[in-house]
């Protein structure tokens, strides 16, 4: 028991009570809490939704398995997904979908990167700028003034810039942009600049080369 809890607290933000907590309740590895339900780990003494949420995210990015996650616990521990795009999914293996997990958990964690004194001054921007001050706080890496963006926050790269779908999400903003797209592994975005005439006539070409388009008019 004492491995287990020892493989439980590198659980970022879980203590040695609640490990052994976890072990006594019947979890012997980090693949079962990820496997687990956010009902199993709530009904676990000291252990509220806002933590489970916390254990079950942190046990996905340890667990060396494919977790199945179902849509209500997906909800619980990932923030809620944008309206869904008419694009049908790529082919995935069994390591690719868990990665792709493991990004939506740790994109619903990654903090806001925040200029420096933005919050101060109005000629600021809050868009991200890297702090160079030589005794600037933020870059000092002191807590209380904001994340300062590094590697460590970055998705898996495997599946890093790619859409939900599995596709490469490829910007165009004319026909002739379309030639290049690989329709096996690429989807195409159409820039908002695009007029909704070429824009009819892009989702036309696509259409025939059978290029799914992420963002298509919506009919009325």
């Amino acid at each position: 028991m004492e491995d287990t809890i020892k493989e439980f607290t590198n659980i970022k933000g879980l203590g040695e009570a609640k490990a052994k907590a976890l072990a006594n309740a019947g979890f012997k590895s980090v693949d079962e809490l990820a496997n687990a339900s956010i009902e199993d780990l709530t009904s676990i003494e000291g252990v509220g939704e806002a933590l489970a949420n916390k254990i079950k995210a942190g046990a996905l990015e340890l667990s060396s398995e494919t977790v199945e996650v179902s849509e209500e616990s997906t909800e619980e521990v990932a923030p809620k997904a944008t309206k869904a795009v008419e694009v049908g999914e790529l082919a995935m293996d069994d390591e690719s979908k868990r990665l792709f997990k493991v990004r939506k958990v740790l994109k619903g964690k990654k903090p806001d990167f925040k200029r420096t004194d933005s919050h101060k001054y109005k000629r600021l921007d809050s868009n991200w700028r890297r702090p160079r001050g030589l005794q600037g706080k933020q870059r000092k890496h002191i807590k209380a003034k904001g994340a300062l963006a590094q590697a460590g926050y970055g998705s898996p790269v495997a599946v890093k810039g790619l859409h939900p779908s599995g596709y490469a999400d490829v910007l165009v903003r004319n026909v002739g942009d379309i030639d290049a797209i690989d329709a096996t592994i690429e989807a195409i975005r159409i820039a908002r600049t695009v007029g909704a005439k070429k824009k009819a006539v892009i989702e036309e070409k696509a259409a025939e080369l059978g290029i799914k388009v992420l963002n298509p008019t919506r009919g009325e």
